[in-house]
C-alpha cells in the first residue's frame, strides 16, 4: 500500500512542479529555489486553473481508493505539504461518471 500511495505523491509532486521548470533553469545556471518560491507565492492565474482541475480529480480517487489515511496518513501529510488537501471531499470520477452516464441525461440532450 505504502508504494502505491509514493506513487500517487510523486505523480502529484511532478505534476506540480513542471510549472515551475526546475531543469529549465538548473541548465541555465540560476539557482531555482527562489524561484520557486517566488512562484509559489505568486501563480499565474493558468497554473492555478489548471492544477484545481488536476487535483481535484487526483485527490478523491486517492481518497476513494483508500490512499489518503492509510499508514497512519502517510499521503494525506504529503498532500498537506503540496497545498492540495482541500480537494479531499471533491466529486470523485465514478461518481460523474454516473452523473453524465447517457441513461442520466435528460431525453432532449441524448436526441
Amino acid at each position: 500500500l505504502r508504494e502505491r500511495q509514493e506513487f500517487a505523491f510523486e505523480a502529484a509532486e511532478r505534476l506540480r512542479n513542471r510549472f515551475f521548470m526546475i531543469e529549465v533553469w538548473e541548465r541555465m545556471g540560476v539557482e531555482a529555489a527562489p524561484l520557486i518560491k517566488l512562484m509559489l507565492d505568486n501563480p499565474p492565474p493558468e497554473r492555478n486553473e489548471f492544477q484545481h482541475m488536476l487535483f481535484s480529480k487526483i485527490v478523491p480517487n486517492c481518497k476513494k481508493l483508500g490512499l489518503l489515511d492509510a499508514g497512519d496518513g502517510w499521503l494525506r501529510t504529503k498532500f498537506e505539504e503540496l497545498g492540495i488537501i482541500q480537494y479531499e471531499n471533491w466529486t470523485d470520477t465514478s461518481d460523474e461518471y454516473e452523473q453524465f452516464a447517457l441513461e442520466n441525461l435528460p431525453a432532449a440532450a441524448t436526441a
